[in-house]
Formats: C-alpha cells, sequence, structure tokens
C-alpha cells in the first residue's frame, strides 16, 4: 500500500513538472562550383567543377526558466559535410550556462569570439565556395576557441537604439596555440590569457561595432578559395602562418529604403602575438590589414529576389625585404527565398593573390541551395 502511495505522489509530482523541450535545429547548404586552376605553368592549367559543403550544421539548444529572472540554457552544434566529401561532428559552438534577464548571460564551453560574430552582420557572401570566400579565406579573427567562458551582457536599451557588450576568457590548459576539429586551443595556463571582446549598437537604421582579440589563434596571409594545384604564389611565399593574433575590427551596417538596401563595410588589423605553437614563418610577419564593402537590395517588386555584391581585400606585410602579400576578392550574386526556410542563390567571384612579381588569378562561378530547419 504504502509502495502504490509513494509512487502516485511521484507521479502527481512529475505531472506537475515542466520541462522546456530540446530544440533540433540546423542548416544543410551545398553549391556547385566551376573553378577553373590557374597555375604557374599554363600547360598545367584545366577546368575543374567541385561540390562544396558550405558551414552545414546541426544543432541541440534548450532553454529552462529556474525563476522569474534566471534560466539554465544550453546548445550543443556539430559541422557536417553537405557533399560527403570531409569528417562530419566537428565542433562548433556548444555551451552551458546561466542567463539573468538583468545581469546577463554567462557560458561555459567552446564559442565563437566575439570578434568573429561581428564578420556576420556585414559578410554578404559568408561561407560561399566551402567557406573560403568570406572573410574567413583572406582575413585573421575567424576563430572558435575552445576552454572558453563567455559572457553576453543584457541589452542596453538607448532612446534611438541598444548597445550589446559580448567577453571570452580563454585557457589554454597549460599548451600551446592549436588547431582543432573545429575549434582551436589558446597558449598559457590561466583563464584570460587570451580573450576577445566586442561592444555592438544596433538600431533600426545602423548597426556599428568593434572588437578586440587578445592572443587568439588565427591564420596569416590566407589564400582565399584559390584551387590551382602549382599556383605562382605559393602558401610558403606568402607567409601563411597559423599563429596568436591581437586583431581590432570595426564594422559598420547602414539600412535604407525602407531595409531594402543594406551598406556593409568592415575594417581591421592584426598583428602577431608571440605564444608558444605559434608556425615559424609568423615570426616575420609586421602585420595584416584587411577592408571590405558591400551591398545588399531587395527588390521591391520582387521581394523574393536579392542583389548583392562586395569587394575585400587584405594586405599582409613582413619585417624583413619580403615583399607585401595582397589578397583581393570581388564578388556579385543574386538570392532567391522560396520560403524563410529554403533559399537558392548564384554568384560570380574573383580572386587575385599578389606577391611582388607573382600572381595568382582565381575565377569562381557558383550556384546553391540552402535549407534551414
Amino acid at each position: 500500500m504504502k509502495t502504490k502511495i509513494a509512487a502516485a505522489i511521484a507521479l502527481s509530482v512529475l505531472a506537475g513538472s515542466t520541462f522546456a523541450a530540446p530544440i533540433f535545429y540546423g542548416e544543410i547548404d551545398a553549391s556547385i562550383d566551376y573553378l577553373p586552376e590557374d597555375n604557374a605553368s599554363p600547360i598545367s592549367d584545366k577546368d575543374v567543377v567541385e561540390v562544396s559543403s558550405n558551414s552545414s550544421f546541426i544543432g541541440v539548444k534548450g532553454d529552462e526558466k529556474l525563476t522569474e529572472r534566471l534560466s539554465a540554457v544550453y546548445a550543443i552544434e556539430w559541422g557536417l559535410s553537405a557533399d560527403g566529401d570531409s569528417t562530419d561532428w566537428t565542433t562548433r559552438n556548444r555551451f552551458v550556462g546561466l542567463k539573468d534577464a538583468q545581469l546577463g548571460t554567462l557560458k561555459v564551453g567552446a564559442h565563437d569570439t566575439p570578434l568573429k560574430q561581428l564578420s556576420s552582420p556585414v559578410d554578404t557572401f559568408n561561407n560561399y565556395v566551402a567557406n573560403k570566400a568570406d572573410v574567413n579565406g583572406i582575413f585573421t579573427g575567424e576563430a572558435r576557441i575552445s576552454n572558453a567562458v563567455i559572457y553576453e551582457s543584457p541589452t542596453i536599451k538607448l532612446p534611438t537604439g541598444a548597445i550589446k557588450v559580448n567577453a571570452l576568457l580563454a585557457s589554454g590548459e597549460d599548451s600551446g596555440i592549436a588547431k582543432g576539429n573545429g575549434s582551436s586551443k589558446t597558449a598559457g595556463r590561466g583563464l584570460g590569457d587570451a580573450w576577445s571582446a566586442s561592444v555592438v549598437y544596433d538600431s533600426p537604421v545602423v548597426l556599428a561595432g568593434i572588437a578586440y582579440d587578445k592572443a587568439i589563434p588565427s591564420n596569416f596571409a590566407g589564400r582565399g578559395f584559390v584551387n590551382a594545384s602549382s599556383p605562382e604564389v605559393t602558401g610558403g611565399a606568402a607567409g601563411s602562418a597559423f599563429a596568436a593574433a591581437n586583431t581590432v575590427r570595426a564594422i559598420g551596417r547602414v539600412n535604407l529604403l525602407d531595409n531594402a538596401l543594406a551598406l556593409k563595410a568592415l575594417y581591421q588589423t592584426s598583428e602577431v602575438e608571440d605564444a608558444a605553437g605559434n608556425e615559424a614563418a609568423a615570426a616575420d610577419i609586421d602585420d595584416s590589414q584587411g577592408w571590405l564593402v558591400g551591398a545588399e537590395y531587395n527588390l521591391p517588386t520582387a521581394k523574393a529576389w536579392t542583389v548583392k555584391a562586395q569587394y575585400s581585400q587584405n594586405t599582409t606585410s613582413f619585417k624583413t625585404a619580403k615583399s607585401d602579400f595582397e589578397a583581393k576578392q570581388i564578388f556579385a550574386g543574386a538570392d532567391y527565398a522560396f520560403s524563410k526556410q529554403v533559399k537558392a542563390y548564384g554568384y560570380a567571384g574573383y580572386l587575385t593573390l599578389e606577391q611582388g612579381s607573382n600572381e595568382t588569378k582565381q575565377p569562381v562561378v557558383g550556384t546553391g541551395l540552402e535549407y534551414k530547419f
């Protein structure tokens, strides 16, 4: 009898409790890209068509209310290869934390840096051509960091908009910088030996932000989506290196014509921070400076269509007499939105790598389909 009473009490307690169900979400994005090779020897040139996976992933997230002000939050994301050409289950953002309505959110796990997050509002061709045609291809600063503590402030409302502050503190856990399977490790042992922070102002017309990375691992002298097997400008000649970076990034976006037109810009500068695990070529890098301008226009008479264009450039200079390495990208394209979840797109782009008298050129023409769920 006592057992039946206990079971009835347990069932009544469970029935009276509410648990927020996890939300399953993700994105599958694949494109077909024409990437002809421009090699140092013209006889080695060839036509190439590739299928690309563009930041495809799945995730699970949740938000469990604990009190009137406090909630527990979590998320786990895994990167997927939509074209089946590389490893699945790569690390993306994953964390567990607490969210206070007045004090903000504190997370622990692996996470994009606040500086990286600034690129999304202005990088018009984000994730195109296997994630190499966006700023990740030629700029520093696109980092996801393991062993991190992240703080996100509540929205600070102003008469004309709002301000948010984000910060990330990382611990290298007594190791040097290292590339992981989707996220990177910082150097040092203390929490905050490497860190990133941003301040963002957002209003219906203007979005502006500034961020700083301290000793955050990054790629210097990137070569974008170049597809040549034997280019004139090689990674070694360009001084390409993985190293801890101190980076300042500023962005701006202006929305005009009832938000039909968006004008976008980014500027950043980076220097190498001495850290365990830096690749040897990084010791010769003086600095890296990059910028982009872009625009998107949603056609008023055909709302499903958006046309867009972007130019980006990054210059890496060296301490020795080595010539500057310049990477320049120009893109134009159009999107057709079937719905909020499904989008088809097409684009054409051109990448130029220059160092002294050497030059490598890489055109691309592609089309793809993106499905969000």
